[in-house]
């Protein structure tokens, strides 16, 4: 085995290497502390963020920004401890992001070589923006 395939996956995905078994020195998608790499990513089946969301105490504020935002979906398709990783800049609009993501986002979840469900870490980016007096926000910025 050569250096370039020291620790390389037999699927393509995130991470520097390592999505199967062997020596080599990848680093792979274990940092959830439960083994083993994510061979299918999880999909979002259901949950959304809409205009009528827009915290009231962020639109007398005149407040925008966007809030990106990591958590983990679990083997049961649903999203838990998520985390602001850059804020939007408004409290409300940070808090709200993470709070409606845990309440109505549902996943297939992720899995792994096996076929069992694992969980993966995920991240969203929610952009909240005011336009002639009403909330409105931007539901496009989904990232693995």
């Amino acid at each position: 085995m050569s250096d370039t395939d020291a620790g390389a996956a037999l699927l393509p995905g995130p991470g520097t290497g390592a999505g199967g078994e062997g020596s080599g020195t990848g680093s792979g998608h274990g940092d959830l502390g439960v083994g083993g790499g994510v061979a299918i990513g999880s999909k979002r089946i259901a949950g959304t963020i809409d205009d009528a969301d827009y915290p009231p105490s962020a639109r007398a504020a005149r407040a925008e920004g966007a809030a990106t935002v990591q958590f983990i979906v679990g083997t049961d398709g649903r999203a838990h401890d998520c985390t602001v990783m850059r804020s939007s800049g408004n409290a409300a609009l940070d808090a709200t992001t993470c709070r409606l993501i845990e309440q109505r986002y549902r996943y297939r979840p992720a899995r792994n070589l096996d076929g069992d469900a694992v969980p993966e870490r995920r991240a969203w980016k929610q952009s909240w923006w005011l336009e002639r007096g009403r909330g409105r926000l931007d539901r496009s910025h989904a990232t693995p």
